[in-house]
């Protein structure tokens, strides 16, 4: 997903060591920061990074991530398990991607189950932004890159919180109040049959 931010002063990109323009991604439209993560079946996140500007592929932030190191390691996922990712990553012993450029057959249906697993994690990042409202628009001026960082992370470990603490997965509704300041910033709109943030999934380029 891509974490929406405003455009970075010069000041901190100096002290980051990165230039604005790195921070906008041109897919989406919006500057801020690619966050690639791997959650459950039941929408609870169990890795996220947080490291690399808007304009960075996918593929790129997985793989300078400590997940995917940690996928390296002998013994560290069981060996009848693996992750599913779309094509922007590569097909390997703990990584299936779908099958490129098939419209028939057995290969097809095998992209259809597929893409049943994987928007697992879209439908996570929806129960976050519908929770937290403030991930629909950019954040405060007065928020750092760093602090941006800090605040998703925190905000994603109170959103498997509340997965734990009750039965239900549905997204409380959001008072008349938070309605009209999110109006007011320009806030991205959900998408009504799944709610799920279609102009912010898919932070970086493929």
């Amino acid at each position: 997903m891509l974490v929406w931010i405003n455009k970075s002063t010069e000041e901190e990109c100096q002290k980051i060591g990165v230039g604005s323009a790195k921070f906008y991604c041109g897919r989406k439209k919006k500057f801020g920061l690619n966050l690639p993560a791997t959650a459950t079946s039941n929408r609870k996140f169990i890795a996220l990074s947080i490291k690399y500007p808007g304009s960075s592929s996918d593929f790129m932030a997985f793989e300078n991530s400590d997940l995917r190191r940690e996928l390296e390691t002998n013994n560290f996922l069981h060996p009848d398990l693996c992750l599913f990712g779309d094509n922007a990553y590569v097909n390997t012993k703990y990584m299936a991607t779908p099958y490129p450029n098939v419209k028939q057959g057995s290969r097809d249906a095998y992209n259809f189950y597929h893409s049943q697993l994987r928007i697992c994690v879209d439908c996570a990042f929806g129960m976050l932004v519908g929770r937290w409202g403030i991930l629909r628009t950019p954040s405060p001026l007065v928020f750092s890159i760093k602090k941006v960082c800090k605040l998703v992370q925190s905000l994603c470990s109170l959103h498997n919180f509340l997965i734990d603490d009750t039965s239900e997965y549905a997204c409380p509704s959001q008072l008349p109040s938070d309605d009209f300041y999110l109006q007011v910033q320009g806030a991205v709109p959900l998408r009504g049959d799944m709610n799920l943030p279609t102009q912010l999934l898919g932070g970086g380029h493929v």
